[in-house]
């Protein structure tokens, strides 16, 4: 039958499913939020444990390590194979749990193998005169400082729905993204404009002392209350907001006030950001990689792997860059060639 290759027009998120079996409706922004991918059961032609894995096959996951198996009372169950040893897999898997339930997969799936894929390719970008890699930090900088609000934004656009559609999910999301981090990069923002006015040449109108900021010229004595005081309302309006979809309007007002003020492509990202990219780059990251790749902590199961990971996310003074760090020793010991995967994908 053939096959059809649907790829999202922003993220380049690639998806191939055959023409006539599955209908995938493709999101049109950058972060894929509303992905269904309808899966027909064929029951009598397959066994309940074949179709699942045929469904699961159709959506892009590694099937290979997946069996049919029919015990001696005559039910199919899904096995799995895993260095030598088998084991029936749960009818509570989450994937198989979101199949029953609306014949959907779900796209918190799609969204984890794209911040893997993103994850994956800013950690072996290369310099471009030398060729040799830069560095995660380094290809997050690469994007420029405006690439920091714009991804917020984005984010918090997707939370504000995600609070009300699926709680679990916002959850994951709002734990490296939120009203504590946002406060932050506004507030770096604002030392970022006071120093960089410091630095600005003062020319004169008329006797009256002004500077020139990013291409607009303000009279020394009007910083505080044309540039200062309006930063930090808006700055006072993230600190207040309790809701989701309130704290994702009082960032676009405020980003919309840095690209009314200052913004330059070379200004030094938020500590807060960066922590915040890395350490949910490599929660969703590890978890894609526990649940669709057969990769563990060591000496734990599939299970234990992901409760762990879950227990590490909940501790509140886990920063985002020790958790990368977990993210590197955990490809290694799970002989992860990031290289190989990738190809893999472009297949």
């Amino acid at each position: 039958m053939k096959k059809v290759s649907v790829k999202c027009p922003k993220c380049g998120a690639n998806l191939e499913v055959e023409a006539a079996e599955v209908n995938v409706v493709m999101p049109v922004h950058c972060v894929p939020t509303s992905i269904a991918v309808e899966i027909p059961v064929p029951a009598n032609k397959l066994s309940e444990a074949e179709a699942k894995i045929e469904a699961l096959r159709n959506a892009g996951v590694n099937v290979a390590n997946l069996f049919s198996i029919r015990g001696t009372d005559g039910s199919y169950e899904v096995g799995r194979l895993t260095d030598g040893q088998f084991a029936v897999v749960p009818d509570d898997d989450p994937i198989f749990a979101a199949i029953r339930a609306s014949k959907t997969i779900p796209d918190r799936r799609l969204f984890r193998r794209w911040v893997m894929a993103q994850v994956f390719h800013m950690m072996i970008e290369t310099d471009y005169k030398t060729g040799q890699p830069i560095g995660f930090t380094a290809a997050l900088r690469r994007k420029g400082y405006k690439y920091q609000w714009e991804m917020v934004v984005e984010e918090l656009r997707v939370q504000a729905r995600l609070n009300v559609t699926d709680p679990e999910n916002f959850a994951e999301r709002n734990r490296w993204f939120n009203r504590g981090v946002i406060v932050q990069m506004a507030t770096d923002y604002i030392k970022l404009v006071r120093n960089i006015v410091t630095k600005l040449r003062i020319r004169s109108c008329k006797g009256v002392p002004y500077v020139r900021l990013d291409g607009t010229n303000i009279f020394i004595k009007d910083l505080r209350t044309k540039v200062y005081e309006p930063l930090e309302k808006l700055l006072r309006s993230i600190r207040n907001t309790r809701q989701p979809a309130a704290l994702y309007r009082a960032t676009v007002n405020f980003y919309k006030a840095v690209k009314e003020t200052c913004l330059f492509f070379d200004m030094e990202q938020s500590r807060a950001f960066k922590d915040a990219y890395k350490g949910a780059g490599a929660f969703f990251t590890l978890k894609n990689l526990i649940l669709f790749h057969d990769c563990g902590f060591p000496k734990m199961s599939q299970k234990m792997s992901r409760e762990y990971l879950y227990e590490l996310a909940s501790q509140k003074d886990l920063e985002g860059y020790k958790l990368f760090g977990i993210l590197k020793d955990f490809l290694v010991v799970n002989g992860i060639n990031i290289e190989a995967m990738r190809a893999e994908w472009r297949k």
